[in-house]
């Protein structure tokens, strides 16, 4: 039977480095069939279309975040020979993608291109299309882009498997005579870091940890660092 464990939105090179490293080792210890990165691996807050701090150059920022994903998806392999990996998209991973957008519409495609190798790690299957949804077994993910947990559920009639929110956790429905499950994974990153102090208070109900699932269902992992 399968056994897939998710790793929600890092953020590079804006990461948690505690709780990464307790992935690294849950990987370790669960020896997963299957390893998921939900999307927003990389924040691009160099690219954002918001007010901002002049913290990074954007070249700086990438170069850096791209060497932490290469580490880390390098770490994941080298332990699980035969694990099959997958790098989905978020809405942060497209920021550059979309300034190009609205101001060069014409250049998109190349730039996309060029954007693309960040996303290409040897041993990696990379989802180019950031709306096209990988599917394992019968469980559906997708970096998702909905609020309330069990909404991607709702819409897809799939269990589904999400990040984007930043809040971990799981629901179940029974539907048409099946139980599907929503499971958001939660984050990774740290959210001390400016470019994640994008919200109204200090204090936030985001949730530190990853997704596991196998022979006892779906669930989320905290992690508390």
């Amino acid at each position: 039977m399968s056994k897939i464990l998710i790793l929600g939105d890092l953020h590079f090179p804006y990461h948690n480095e505690k709780a990464l490293k307790e992935v690294i080792y849950a990987i370790k210890e669960e020896k997963p069939t299957h390893v998921v990165q939900i999307g927003d691996l990389y924040d691009q807050y160099s690219f954002s279309r918001f007010t901002k701090k002049n913290i990074t150059l954007p070249e700086a920022e990438l170069t850096e975040a791209r060497d932490l994903a290469a580490n880390m998806w390098g770490s994941i392999t080298g332990l699980r020979k035969s694990v099959k990996c997958y790098q989905i998209l978020g809405n942060h991973d497209l920021r550059l993608i979309k300034r190009v957008e609205e101001r060069l519409p014409e250049a998109q495609d190349l730039v996309r291109k060029s954007i693309m190798e960040l996303y290409k790690f040897t041993g990696v299957k990379t989802i180019e299309d950031d709306r096209e949804e990988l599917v394992i077994g019968k469980v559906l993910f997708h970096h998702g882009y909905r609020s309330k947990l069990g909404d991607h559920m709702q819409f897809n009639s799939k269990s589904t498997v999400v990040g984007h929110s930043h809040v971990g956790g799981v629901v179940f429905k029974q539907y048409s005579g099946s139980i599907l499950f929503e499971l958001n994974v939660g984050y990774l990153a740290d959210e001390t870091a400016e470019p994640l102090r994008y919200r109204p208070q200090n204090t936030s109900r985001w949730t530190l940890g990853y997704g596991l699932i196998d022979e006892k269902g779906p669930r989320f992992c905290p992690i508390e660092v």
